[in-house]
C-alpha cells in the first residue's frame, strides 16, 4: 500500500483523554498509536503509568501532525 489512494485515516481529532495504567497485559502498549494516517490532532490529554511512549509515531506517513497541550508522564517504565 504506497499512500496515493486517499483511503487513509486524515484529520483525526484526539481530545480531553485521560488514560493510565495501560500496559497491565499488553507490554508494548502505548496511549496512543499511529499507522498509515495523517493530520492528527492530539491536544489537551492526560496519559501517565505505561510500559511504553505515551505517544508513538509508527511510520511517519502522511505528516501534518499536531501534537499539544498534553500532560504525559511516568512511561517508558519497562525499557530495558
Amino acid at each position: 500500500v504506497d499512500g496515493t489512494d486517499g483511503e487513509h485515516p486524515r484529520y483525526n481529532l484526539i481530545t480531553g483523554c485521560t488514560a493510565r495504567e495501560v500496559g497491565l497485559y499488553e507490554k508494548q502498549a502505548s496511549f496512543y498509536m499511529q499507522a498509515k494516517t495523517a493530520y492528527t490532532t492530539i491536544t489537551n490529554n492526560v496519559f501517565f503509568n505505561g510500559p511504553r511512549a505515551g505517544i508513538n509515531f509508527n511510520d511517519g506517513f502522511g505528516g501534518g501532525d499536531e501534537i499539544s497541550n498534553n500532560l504525559v508522564f511516568s512511561t517508558c517504565r519497562e525499557s530495558g
